[in-house]
């Protein structure tokens, strides 16, 4: 199976459009930031919190397999920018 590269959930209520969820591939240029920030697992769609990116290889607790950092995907919306 190939693992995802991007994930996006959108809402759609008449004229109100929300977007829920967005995931793009860990950058060199990302940063987890003083509150984390939220990864998901390319294979299994897991979600985790992070605080920090000093790290090559992470294991999904989920489904144990063993990922690289720029095999992850970041959640794109979590930031201070875009509160929730």
């Amino acid at each position: 199976m190939t693992p995802i590269t991007s994930s996006k959930q959108i809402r759609v209520r008449g004229k109100d459009i929300r977007i829920l969820e967005d995931y793009a591939l860990i950058e060199k240029t990302d940063r987890a930031g003083n509150d984390g920030k939220n990864i998901k697992c390319p294979h299994c769609s897991c979600i985790v919190r992070i605080n920090n990116l000093r790290w090559k290889k992470k294991e999904c607790k989920s489904c144990r397999t063993t990922i690289t950092k720029y095999e992850w995907l970041i959640d794109q919306l979590d930031t201070w920018r875009t509160p929730r």
